[in-house]
């Protein structure tokens, strides 16, 4: 009895709460929204460490951003400077960064170095 009791207590005590987080609403301003759309821009063109593993041919390079991609958790991208292609991974703010992936990275790729902002 005393545990249909407790049952029975705890089930009108969640059931409250329910009914409260269906009530709860958020006003937020518009600056607010304004400045966070301002943060994603900045960031999108904030210079930033990578890290390059390949520097070939198309074909090669693309396995290897596939490759990268799975093992890391680090974004992977092509990117070209004539005539060749590279292979480089991650967006890290700092140099100290950068270089503690590339201790990690260095494992498959033993002749993965940082590339400095530019």
């Amino acid at each position: 009895m005393k545990k249909l009791y407790l049952l029975f207590l705890m089930g009108g005590f969640l059931g409250s709460f329910q009914g409260v987080a269906q009530q709860l609403k958020i006003n937020q301003s518009q600056q607010i929204k304004d400045l966070m759309e301002v943060k994603k821009e900045f960031s999108r063109q904030e210079k930033t460490y990578q890290i390059q593993v390949y520097n070939g041919n198309v074909t090669e390079a693309n396995e290897h951003v596939k490759r990268a991609t799975s093992k890391f958790p680090y974004p992977s991208f092509l990117v070209f400077e004539t005539p060749n292609y590279k292979v480089r991974m991650g967006l890290f703010r700092t140099r100290l960064e950068a270089e503690k992936a590339l201790t990690k990275v260095k494992n498959t790729y033993p002749a993965a170095f940082v590339v400095a902002p530019y």
